[in-house]
């Protein structure tokens, strides 16, 4: 299973060690083997092994997961003939500005693995394993039926909203996005908004991520109870509805990470012409809810 690879990887790993495990042609470190070091070329050697099993086994789901040949490197993660284990000589490497990902794919299939394994990594951190297999075999069975489908990670990442939604309270929803979030930003520095600027936020989603355009963003005060929320205006939203419940965690997800000084607590979706309202929530102005899906509500007007 991914959890129990993962795991293996991780138990070889030590604090102090001197190698690590890159890509021989483009120098970056493959998940889930990211950020690790290894106290012995040998371990390292297993954990090159249990990494290029893991990414097998993902591929299987999801041909567009990037290729990478796994190389050890002992001491700083860079590609060079002196540190790279004998017998492997790679291509110069790409800019480092360019990710392997980014270079393969559209920004939003970029976008979607570096989430999903944000999340598989914190539903491990947190032992939800049994969530992360079940994410698995809903994709598996969505790739057999369709094994042409260019946007197999599209589906991935809205299986994986739909069963953390269904299998976890939201109170626990919104500690894995915490995880996960802190997963990104350990990742390497990807916020690219100013503190505070929310529209910033939305701007990356739509110019950078490619996810969704969008159209306004404006605080609101509800009259009835007192809530203040969010609302934002999207369209061309690249994930669809499973169930009646709209994927609201790419959303939620990009907000956890960005330098905001608040965090979305609860979140509720309405369909707005040929897009769709987002109401979000900050912590203190609503209980936990629709964090990772939220049920599409069919009133118009009023505020929650």
């Amino acid at each position: 299973m991914l959890a129990d690879l993962r795991a293996h990887i991780e138990s070889l790993a030590s604090d102090t060690g001197d190698f690590t495990l890159v890509c021989g042609r483009y120098g970056e470190q493959p998940v889930p083997a990211a950020g690790l070091r290894f106290p012995t070329r040998a371990v390292a050697r297993s954990a090159a092994a249990a990494t290029a099993q893991y990414r097998e086994r993902l591929r299987a789901y999801d041909p567009s997961v990037p290729q990478y040949d796994i190389v050890i490197c002992q001491g700083h993660p860079t590609v060079s003939p002196r540190s790279i284990e004998s017998g492997v000589t790679p291509a110069p490497p790409l800019p480092a500005a360019a990710s392997e990902a980014e270079r393969a794919a559209e920004p939003l299939v970029a976008f979607c693995h570096r989430v999903a394994a944000a999340v598989f990594g914190a539903l491990a951190d947190r032992g939800h394993d049994e969530i992360e297999t079940a994410v698995m075999e809903a994709y598996g069975e969505h790739a057999t039926a369709d094994p042409s489908a260019d946007d197999l990670c599209l589906r991935l990442l809205e299986r994986m909203s739909a069963m953390v939604s269904a299998r976890l309270p939201p109170d626990e929803q919104a500690a894995l996005l915490d995880s996960a979030a802190d997963r990104l930003d350990s990742a390497g520095p990807t916020r690219a908004c100013p503190p505070g600027d929310i529209d910033a936020v939305f701007d990356r989603l739509d110019a950078t991520h490619d996810i969704a355009e969008c159209r306004d963003t404006a605080w609101d005060q509800c009259r009835r109870t007192g809530v203040r929320t969010l609302r934002v205006e999207l369209s061309a939203y690249a994930f669809t509805p499973l169930d009646g419940r709209l994927p609201t965690l790419p959303v939620v997800i990009a907000l956890y990470e960005s330098a905001l000084d608040w965090r979305p607590v609860a979140v509720s979706v309405r369909a707005a012409g040929d897009g769709w309202r987002f109401r979000i929530a900050p912590v203190g102005e609503a209980t936990p809810a629709g964090l990772a899906s939220a049920p599409i509500d069919p009133a118009r007007g009023g505020c929650p």
